[in-house]
């Protein structure tokens, strides 16, 4: 719906307000939402992955301590321009902040997205001053924002009306999925030239398990969501039929089932090479089936 408040023109009502309800029926959110999504999935992943390979393999500590700030904030820099794209009226933003309301995921989105952004921050300025201390005392509490700010979209999916598909908790467990997938293909195309065969298995091990778990949730979806309602009946046949049947199928090849094939095979051959196509499929696919996934729910007429 279209809200449109107007101050009535009434000598004894002038702080009258009239509100405009207008039947929205095309798509709100497009593909600069999915933009937002697919971004931020890459600049929360790389941190969660980076965190863990950095533990698991100390010999490769400095090249994790640099490459995972500096990923990171350009991608959750794409997520915050995407954002400000979206908003009708962007300076209207820093009401969320003046006069915050924490019964809104948005609200909560808004607040730990830019406490994120400093954690990265204050990380890339310790790795640069050899602040082992502050930096040691970042990594908790970043990998906490950075969980919250990869689900609070979950959030606010699952408080959209006649969504059947966009459940809260299987979008935050999608979403963490999501994240592993995209940091893992990250660091493996930026790691090329700097980490061992061990590592790159390692990371392709992780990116083969995010693409077989999503593949399967979606198709659980697809299989069951009709069977709840009449709204995910509908919402199921827009995801399988026509343009959007196909884009969408692409897209579960294409992020999911080939990248995990690849991992497999690069794993029995040894050959770590395999794993490059793996990453930049999956990078390009998620993008597809974040698109659809989010586009198809909203063809479904609300009244």
């Amino acid at each position: 719906m279209i809200f449109e408040s107007l101050v009535a023109n009434v000598p004894v009502l002038k702080s009258a307000i009239v509100t405009l309800d207008v039947l929205f029926t095309q798509v709100a959110w497009g593909w600069i939402i999915v933009m937002n999504m697919w971004a931020k999935s890459i600049a929360t992943g790389v941190f969660f992955v980076g965190v863990y390979m950095m533990r698991k393999y100390p010999t490769s500590e400095t090249f994790y301590k640099y490459l995972i700030p500096i990923i990171a904030i350009v991608f959750i820099g794409i997520t915050l321009l995407f954002t400000v794209i979206d908003l009708h009226k962007p300076f209207r933003a820093f009401y969320i902040f003046l006069h915050s309301h924490f019964t809104s995921a948005i609200t909560w989105g808004a607040w730990f997205i830019n406490l994120y952004s400093l954690v990265l921050v204050l990380w890339l300025w310790a790795v640069i001053k050899k602040d082992d201390k502050l930096f040691s005392k970042l990594t908790v509490p970043g990998i906490v924002i950075a969980f919250v700010t990869t689900v609070y979209t979950a959030g606010l999916m699952g408080l959209s009306n006649a969504r059947e598909i966009w459940q809260t908790p299987t979008e935050i467990v999608q979403m963490l999925l999501a994240a592993g997938l995209a940091g893992s293909a990250i660091l493996l195309l930026a790691g090329k030239f700097n980490l061992d065969d061990e590592q790159r298995f390692k990371l392709g091990t992780i990116l083969g398990s995010a693409a077989i778990l999503s593949f399967i949730i979606y198709v659980s979806e697809i299989i069951f969501a009709p069977t709840k309602s009449e709204e995910g009946e509908w919402a199921v046949h827009y995801l399988t039929h026509g343009a959007m049947g196909i884009y969408f199928a692409l897209g579960l090849i294409i992020a999911f089932v080939i990248p995990s094939a690849l991992v497999c095979v690069a794993n029995k051959t040894k050959k770590s090479i395999l794993l490059l196509p793996a990453a930049v499929l999956a990078l390009v696919g998620l993008w597809m089936v974040k698109h659809a996934w989010l586009v198809a729910p909203q063809m479904i007429p609300l009244s």
